[in-house]
């Protein structure tokens, strides 16, 4: 399985994210072999910070969350978001000049597969990157989540609007900026293993990033 560990540190986030970047591998190696950091991201206006983790039992990852994650200094407050039948999709190495950016989309529940159907398979206009796609159900309406990669703004606010939020079932859609991002893993770990395992089947999870 792969979550979302979203960190609150209020007034401190830069503080927080400067804490887990400089100490990724000794987080990692709390994990052990039973999960994989796979990267850092912050979100514009909020006072949080996202660790994307992959683990086999999500027991390991509670005990992460509770024994490693909560006792860092300035952390007020864990939310963890579950990424179901995730869907990665194939992107450069070289991002350099598209910004990132998180969408949520809320969904009328009768709808959610097809939602999601749609969203997996959608064309996207030139200037616009599909990252991943999955039901996360973080809040009762709010069921689906995917991410971008957009050269302009106004481009991904009109694919949203034109393409997105005109799917029959589809109720709100709420966009939010990617300040910054950072890969624990590198390129081509990601590339080869997601390409191999587009579901993230968690079994061979640990086979794959074992030193």
């Amino acid at each position: 399985m792969i979550a979302i560990v979203r960190l609150k540190a209020q007034e401190r986030r830069e503080e927080l994210w400067d804490h887990i970047d400089s100490h990724a591998e000794e987080l990692q190696s709390r994990l052990q072999e039973e999960g994989r950091l796979l990267f850092l991201s912050q979100r514009a206006r909020h006072d949080d910070v996202s660790l994307f983790v992959h683990v086999a039992d999500p027991d390991v990852l509670a005990s992460f969350i509770a024994y490693d994650l909560s006792k860092i200094e300035g952390v007020t407050g864990c939310w963890m978001l579950n990424m179901l039948k995730p869907v990665f999709f194939p992107l450069p190495k070289d991002t350099a000049g598209l910004r990132r950016y998180a969408i949520t989309v809320r969904v009328s529940p009768p709808r959610l597969a097809e939602i999601y159907e749609s969203l997996a398979r959608l064309d996207v206009p030139p200037g616009i990157l599909m990252a991943y796609l999955a039901l996360t159900c973080h809040l009762y309406g709010d069921c689906l989540q995917f991410s971008v990669l957009a050269d302009e703004e106004k481009r991904l606010y009109t694919f949203v609007a034109d393409s997105v939020s005109t799917l029959p079932g589809v109720l709100h859609t709420t966009v939010s900026l990617i300040e910054r991002t950072k890969p624990l893993v590198s390129y081509d770990e990601w590339r080869e293993y997601s390409a191999r395992h587009p579901a993230w089947d968690a079994p061979h999870m640990v086979h794959q990033f074992r030193s």
